[in-house]
């Protein structure tokens, strides 16, 4: 302090002392000397600090020269990645940000789920609750085929199986064999006297296949079961509930016919031919087409007109019987399935005019066209006129006319 005291006047002395250039340079002087004794001090306290770190600091050249590696180095690729780096880029390159669902998707989903429920109960109700008659149904009858050769014997019978077509738009096939009968049906509900009310009934009319002879009942249907365990059909008709007839769901199998021997053809009698007969306000139109590739169908249409038909409308029915066919000096061989047995007849024939008309002949003989010669054209567009047959086909068609109405009205 003492020495800070001389190098600053006091105000009085400075007041009193004039500042002269000896003055000035003696202060610079003593400033000068005051600055090199700081900067030696400094200079030393320096030293000693670098000292004290360096004998702190540990021996060691860079920061990670005492960092102890894993036994067993990872392999890098020829771009330095690891392959745990590798995997890990992978994962994330997978990782995909997950998409906003659009505002349209709930309702296109509740729209799907609720097609699929109506699909699932529509289901249901057709394989547990379906009542309707469409469909297939196989009935089968015992009928008798002869007479027992005394009184304590039975009479002989064959079962016959029948299937009812029931197909829709209210027509309906009934088929036995490889013969087929054509009808219509209404399935509906009674409503009039005698019927059960309010319960399903069904209309018939068909023909029947075997026998030729038209059908026509209401009957009470009863409807049970379902497509897993047998769906089963019951028609009880209203007039007589003596009369039963119970059907089991099933498809129709077509029955195999074997020929005997081989086919042998007549090509005079290959082709369509056709006739036309009247009698007592019923039309018949027969046909046979035999075929090429050996096998025969057999048409015959019944028109009975409203006046002889007893429902006062036009009646329609046809009846088809399907075979096989083999020509044997100048006679058909023809083997088709009635009610489940084969059946077989034979036919002489003869080919006459040019090949325009084929006689069938035996007790009765009956002459058909050729399907688009002149004659079966006239024939065909004159279903009032008698088609040119022998007078004994006439009478046969008249007998069966007569036969079939007389059996309608029983």
């Amino acid at each position: 302090m003492e020495d800070n005291e001389k190098l600053v006047p006091s105000p009085e002395e400075a007041q009193e002392e004039p500042v002269t250039t000896e003055s000035a340079e003696a202060v610079t002087e003593n400033f000068e000397e005051s600055a090199e004794a700081v900067t030696e001090n400094s200079e030393e306290s320096a030293e000693a600090v670098t000292e004290n770190f360096e004998e702190s600091a540990p021996s060691q050249t860079h920061p990670f020269e005492n960092f102890e590696e894993p036994e067993t180095a990872q392999p890098v690729d020829a771009n330095g990645i690891s392959d745990d780096l590798r995997e890990l880029q992978n994962s994330a390159a997978e990782i995909k940000p997950a998409k906003k669902k659009s505002k349209l998707m709930a309702p296109i989903i509740i729209s799907v789920a609720i097609v699929a429920v109506a699909a699932i109960a529509a289901l249901v109700m057709m394989l547990f609750f379906n009542k309707n008659i469409d469909g297939t149904w196989y009935y089968e009858q015992e009928v008798q085929t002869g007479y027992a050769e005394s009184s304590a014997d039975e009479p002989p019978t064959v079962k016959i199986g029948y299937y009812f077509i029931f197909e829709g738009n209210n027509k309906m096939t009934v088929k036995s064999g490889s013969a087929s009968g054509s009808g219509t049906y209404t399935f509906r509900t009674g409503s009039v006297e005698g019927e059960p009310i309010g319960e399903p009934v069904v209309d018939l009319n068909f023909i029947d296949p075997l026998s030729s002879q038209p059908i026509t009942q209401t009957f009470k249907a009863e409807i049970s079961g379902n497509v897993f365990t047998g769906k089963k059909l019951k028609l009880t008709a209203i007039s007589n509930d003596q009369l039963t007839l119970n059907f089991d769901s099933k498809n129709y199998e077509k029955p195999e016919i074997k020929r005997d021997g081989d086919f042998v053809a007549d090509k005079e009698a290959e082709g369509k031919w056709i006739t036309v007969q009247n009698g007592y306000g019923v039309t018949y139109t027969m046909s046979y087409e035999f075929k090429s590739d050996g096998t025969v169908s057999i048409v015959t249409v019944q028109k009975i007109d409203a006046t002889m038909s007893g429902s006062g409308k036009d009646l329609e029915y046809t009846v088809t019987i399907d075979g096989n066919y083999s020509c044997n000096k100048g006679k058909f061989e023809i083997t088709y399935n009635m009610g489940g047995e084969n059946q077989k007849a034979d036919l002489p024939y003869a080919v006459k005019e040019k090949g325009n008309v084929l006689t069938i002949t035996g007790a009765q003989d009956i002459d058909y066209y050729k399907v688009g010669s002149a004659s079966a054209d006239e024939m065909l567009n004159s279903p009032a006129t008698t088609a040119p047959a022998t007078e004994a086909a006439q009478q046969q068609t008249t007998n069966e006319a007569a036969q079939q109405q007389t059996t309608k009205a029983n």
